[in-house]
């Protein structure tokens, strides 16, 4: 009877999903999406034998020639069409994100349960609704990012490669996954994955020619370095980066913000996040556990520390915090009594990564924003996975204790 009642919640989480994702489809298709404004135009100049990557666009287009290419058949389309055709591409992204963050955690044989399917998604709606928003492509990037990994760790590294080198070349922030498959010794992933951004790069010669090729590609480095000095006071950039320009701004005017301090100190910042994720990762390596309980909480920790790496890092890129609020559901609906004080600490951890995402009215909205409240959440949330997750044992449904990296067991 409880596996009954269980199925049939699962079940019905799916379908609530289904009708978000309607719900977010007919947004998609009536709104204005500004990002998407920017996609379509590059289509529309791929089909048109126009530049990619002209220079005096206001909003550039900052992605490599060949998901320029992958627009053209968009910009065939009337806009709002086109919007409804990429949303698609978006709304199975969502749905693989989900599926893979499960099968990343906690291994292909468990199913999801109804909270791990509602739960992760209601915290982070604020975050899949900017991309909607927006007409962003960060649910299908975090989805490649997910099985790439799950890919790399089922000795497919083809598979893996062309994900992540998909990934990495239409987000920075996908990079991060290289560094798991370097310290998990995951070669033949990282191998493929070299060879197929090269082949990715160098495609577009069968569209644009050897000529345009190599003028695109130019083009296309020239509009990431010109974008890196701007956006670093908008609120919506949420950066370690944006955090401290803003603070620079309100003591030291536009001069300081847009000097070199901020940048350096925001990016030293990330960089001991990250060297702190990296030794979590070789911990887990080495606990000589399951490459899947040992590297659950890890790989948490890394889904925190990916959306803010970036010196420009939008709202919409936390939709990534959906990995580490799936382990803490299933840590906190599973916790055992013994381990009461150290979840009571994940769980306040977690509170204030909530609260913080959804401040509400417009202008406590805007202050947090100001102050990088998104950021600051990724933090709560990777606090949270440390305190909750990596010192505890994992209870599984079947009462299976598996232990995290670093702790032994108690007689």
């Amino acid at each position: 009877m409880i596996q009954f009642q269980a199925e049939r919640a699962r079940r019905l989480a799916w379908l609530a999903l289904a009708i978000y994702i309607v719900g977010l489809a007919v947004s998609a298709v009536l709104r204005q999406q500004g990002d998407f404004n920017v996609y379509y135009r590059a289509g529309h100049r791929v089909l048109h034998g126009m530049a990619i990557y002209p220079l005096a666009d206001k909003d550039r287009f900052l992605y490599a020639p060949i998901f320029a290419i992958f627009m053209a058949p968009f910009a065939l389309l009337p806009r709002h069409a086109a919007q409804g055709a990429l949303f698609i591409v978006s709304a199975f992204g969502l749905i693989a994100f989900i599926a893979g963050s499960g099968v990343m955690l906690f291994g292909r044989s468990k199913r999801l349960t109804a909270e791990l399917i509602v739960v992760p998604v209601l915290l982070t709606c604020i975050f899949v609704d900017n991309n909607v928003e927006h007409g962003q492509v960060n649910l299908p990037v975090l989805a490649l990012c997910v099985w790439s990994i799950i890919y790399a760790r089922e000795a497919r590294p083809l598979s893996a490669g062309a994900m992540l080198a998909a990934a990495a070349l239409i987000k920075p922030f996908a990079v991060l996954v290289g560094l798991y498959l370097l310290i998990r010794g995951k070669f033949a992933a990282l191998g493929c994955t070299i060879a197929a951004a090269i082949i990715l790069l160098a495609a577009p010669i069968l569209v644009l020619g050897p000529h345009g090729l190599v003028e695109q590609t130019i083009g296309y480095v020239q509009s990431i370095a010109a974008v890196s000095g701007r956006y670093r006071t908008m609120l919506t950039n949420q950066s370690a980066v944006a955090w401290i320009a803003r603070l620079e701004l309100s003591s030291g005017g536009q001069a300081a913000a847009n000097g070199p301090r901020p940048l350096w100190m925001g990016m030293g910042f990330e960089a001991i996040l990250l060297a702190l994720e990296a030794q979590w990762i070789w911990r887990a390596a080495r606990a000589g556990e399951r490459e899947i309980r040992s590297d659950r909480s890890a790989l948490a920790g890394l889904f925190c520390v990916m959306p803010g790496f970036a010196p420009i890092s939008w709202k919409s890129y936390f939709a990534a915090l959906l990995v580490p609020y799936m382990l803490l559901t299933s840590v906190i609906v599973t916790k055992p009594a013994e381990d009461a004080r150290i979840r009571v600490r994940a769980i306040v951890y977690l509170a204030i990564s909530i609260v913080l995402n959804f401040v509400p009215g417009r202008r406590l909205g805007n202050l947090a924003l100001f102050y990088s409240a998104h950021f600051l959440s990724s933090l709560a949330a990777f606090f949270a996975v440390a305190t909750g997750v990596w010192q505890v044992p994992v209870h599984d449904r079947s009462g299976v204790t598996a232990l995290q990296p670093g702790k032994r067991a108690q007689h």
